[in-house]
């Protein structure tokens, strides 16, 4: 049963667990998209100089550092909005956090955030830094909610569904459980959302019922 569920819904797209393939440049060193914001201005000016550099990939990890490191530590998620810290103290935090350090392209934009005051959007623009790279890559996000945990069985099910319906395409799989949903899977990519719940059968059923009864 679950494996005719998880096929009838996810007709959709490819899903894999494989790494994100390294991009190192892009022909014009453009970023696929432009946004007219703080952290689209500075996503968009980093994606061409690190393509120029063929740095794409190395940048990335930098940027998923950076937005890994402020989703578990609220201290550093802190630290970037708290405009109280003088420059040589934002510099030194900065430096402290890796002893490898930075691409030179990063540290480049670390520089240039904290000389203009602009620290306070490393998060957004290691967002939209990502963004722009997955589309490239071909790579998009995918959220997999369940009423309960999903054996490897059955998780290795979906993907192999995702995977024959778009073989060409890459996806970062997350799953989740939300006991509300009775059975069945729903999922979110981006800003689309496929419903195969047995709460969303029960729903229409009920409202099919109200329809009869009127």
């Amino acid at each position: 049963m679950f494996k005719i569920i998880q096929r009838a819904c996810f007709r959709y797209s490819a899903a894999t667990a494989k790494a994100e393939a390294e991009i190192k440049s892009v022909p014009g060193h453009k970023p696929p998209t432009f946004e007219d914001t703080v952290q689209g201005k500075y996503a968009g000016v980093l994606f061409s100089i690190a393509s120029q550099r063929e740095a794409l990939h190395l940048v990335l990890q930098d940027m998923k550092y950076f937005k890994e490191l402020a989703e578990k530590s609220p201290v550093f998620a802190g630290f970037l909005v708290n405009s109280a810290y003088k420059r040589n103290q934002q510099r030194n935090v900065i430096q402290a956090l890796t002893k490898e350090g930075f691409h030179e392209v990063t540290q480049n934009l670390l520089n240039t955030m904290i000389d203009s005051q602009r620290i306070s959007y490393l998060t957004k623009t290691a967002d939209k830094y990502i963004e722009y790279y997955r589309i490239f890559n071909k790579e998009e996000n995918i959220t997999i909610i369940s009423a309960e945990n999903l054996s490897e069985e059955q998780k290795s099910q979906v993907i192999q569904a995702l995977k024959e319906s778009s073989p060409n395409m890459q996806f970062s799989v997350q799953y989740k459980v939300d006991p509300s949903i009775l059975g069945g899977l729903q999922m979110y990519s981006g800003n689309k959302f496929l419903d195969c719940s047995l709460l969303s059968r029960v729903n229409k059923l009920r409202s099919e019922l109200q329809k009869l009864s009127i």
